[in-house]
């Protein structure tokens, strides 16, 4: 896959509004920067946001967001309460909860799971991963679900087909803007 179809095909789900984030590590060697830049623009003039850092010697890390659902995902008590206990500081704002995590991606101490929080994974999740260190979950795919098991593979099957979708309409040579309304459109006709 080139850069450009891995921008679109990982970043799909959240660009037609079925996920907050999507997150993705490419390496150096497939990395265009001027392209990033390309497509920080694009996803800008859609309402989205982009970062991007190393993460080790050869990876890059690309995380895509919605800041608006970001930012509703920061409001809720029991989110505040996980991030305060994971040492985030209040208040809490995409922007600096973004830069806390691209620090602490950028850190390589351990990774920080709570980045759960950013993709969409359901709280509950994000927390049982952690406390039994990615064993014994009742489902794998995009993330291991302890939780909602039928919710997490409906939800899973939509983030995959999303993404196919958006890398067969890439490929044909439509704009982001331009997948996001065909996306709509196969939504509401099926």
């Amino acid at each position: 896959m080139s850069f450009d179809q891995m921008m679109i095909h990982y970043s799909a789900p959240t660009l037609c509004g079925i996920k907050p984030g999507n997150l993705f590590f490419i390496k150096s060697s497939d990395f265009s920067e001027s392209q990033l830049l390309l497509w920080k623009k694009k996803f800008e003039s859609c309402g989205f946001s982009l970062a991007c850092a190393k993460s080790a010697k050869d990876t890059l890390f690309i995380l895509v967001y919605n800041p608006l659902w970001l930012r509703k995902l920061l409001g809720d008590i029991f989110v505040s309460s996980y991030l305060l206990g994971k040492g985030y500081k209040k208040p809490f704002d995409s922007a600096s909860v973004i830069a806390e995590l691209t620090r602490r991606i950028k850190s390589r101490r351990t990774f920080p799971h709570e980045v759960g929080i950013i993709l969409g994974y359901p709280l509950l999740d994000v927390i049982e991963f952690e406390a039994k260190n990615g064993r014994d979950c009742k489902y794998c795919g995009y993330w291991k679900s302890y939780s909602d098991v039928e919710k997490a593979k409906k939800c899973m099957c939509s983030y995959k087909k999303c993404s196919c979708m958006c890398k067969e309409w890439f490929d044909q040579g439509y704009s982001i803007t331009q997948i996001i309304s065909e996306y709509n459109k196969a939504v509401k006709a099926a």
